[in-house]
């Protein structure tokens, strides 16, 4: 009977302690839990096509590291080059087709010339009666005749050359617009950064939108986290945070992180991150911007953060 005491106490005693452990260790738990979790993600940007014709240049890598303004690759540009050269050859044309006022009435000229002379002569004739009325009204009408042709001349050269010319500025905006369009069969990275994918072969096919690659600047990342109202209450942008990573043997890696934007909606927790109780909280998005020098963090990487 006494052995059955003690048994009873002991086991008492070992529950209790139990218990008590557990409890420990749930308080201990709740005390090491991060104010907020989410994923590393970066600005990616999916490069395409501005042109349609053959990749006649695209040794991209996936991986590889670009410069903003770097020549990554060429899309064929043989018949823009020769669309060009045909209109350039259009506008040198045009000076061949202007005509010159001086050599079209060179002859009208020098028969005005010549009216003019025998006009003079005549008039003096006339006043000391060796020339009659009618040679002079005959030589000043072939002189009015004479000065109608000349201005008629000069407005059909101007004309004839205003029309000519005026073919100039439409044929300088094709070359114009030729020149663009083969500006833009190279294709330029757009940031400085790393190519996460490549969607097209050199020797491929392209079309104006097809997307090419894409690439991410992963020097400096971010990450999107989620917590409550009042887990956010008293953070501000601009504010450091702690942001830790798994790191071996269930280390946590730390480093310094800025609050850059925190949403002014409210959201249900995303499903990738929530438990049963967290079903129905309402929470906000913010995001944590981080250096990346050594590449440490990778995009999708869950992270922790602390305030």
């Amino acid at each position: 009977m006494k052995f059955n005491i003690y048994t009873s106490i002991y086991s008492k005693g070992i529950a209790l302690l139990t218990l008590g452990a557990a409890s420990l260790f749930s308080c201990s738990n709740e005390d090491n839990k991060s104010d907020a979790y989410g994923n590393f993600e970066a600005i990616e940007v999916i490069v395409s096509a501005e042109s349609n014709g053959q990749l006649v240049n695209f040794d991209v890598l996936e991986g590889q590291k670009v410069k903003e303004g770097d020549q990554v690759g060429l899309v064929d540009t043989v018949l823009l080059h020769l669309q060009k050269e045909e209109v350039l050859a259009n506008i040198a044309a045009l000076g061949s087709k202007v005509m010159s006022i001086h050599e079209q009435i060179a002859v009208y000229e020098a028969q005005h010339k010549k009216l003019m002379i025998d006009k003079d002569r005549l008039e003096k004739l006339f006043a000391t009666e060796a020339a009659t009325q009618q040679q002079l009204d005959q030589v000043n009408s072939s002189l009015a005749i004479n000065e109608k042709q000349l201005e008629a001349t000069r407005r059909k050269i101007k004309d004839s050359n205003r029309a000519t010319l005026s073919q100039y500025g439409p044929l300088s905006k094709k070359v114009d617009v030729l020149s663009e369009h083969i500006d833009r069969c190279n294709i330029i990275s757009p940031i400085t950064g790393t190519v996460l994918q490549k969607y097209a072969e050199r020797g491929e096919m392209t079309s104006i939108g097809r997307p090419l690659y894409k690439v991410a600047n992963l020097s400096t990342i971010k990450v999107k986290a989620y917590a409550t109202a009042t887990q956010l209450n008293g953070v501000k942008i601009g504010q450091k945070v702690t942001v830790l990573t798994d790191g071996k043997d269930g280390t946590l890696n730390q480093t310094q992180g800025i609050v850059e934007w925190i949403s002014d909606k409210a959201e249900f927790t995303p499903k990738t991150i929530q438990t049963k109780e967290e079903r129905v909280s309402l929470i906000y998005a913010f995001k944590v911007k981080v250096q990346n020098k050594d590449g440490l963090y990778r995009i999708g990487m869950p992270a922790e953060i602390n305030f």
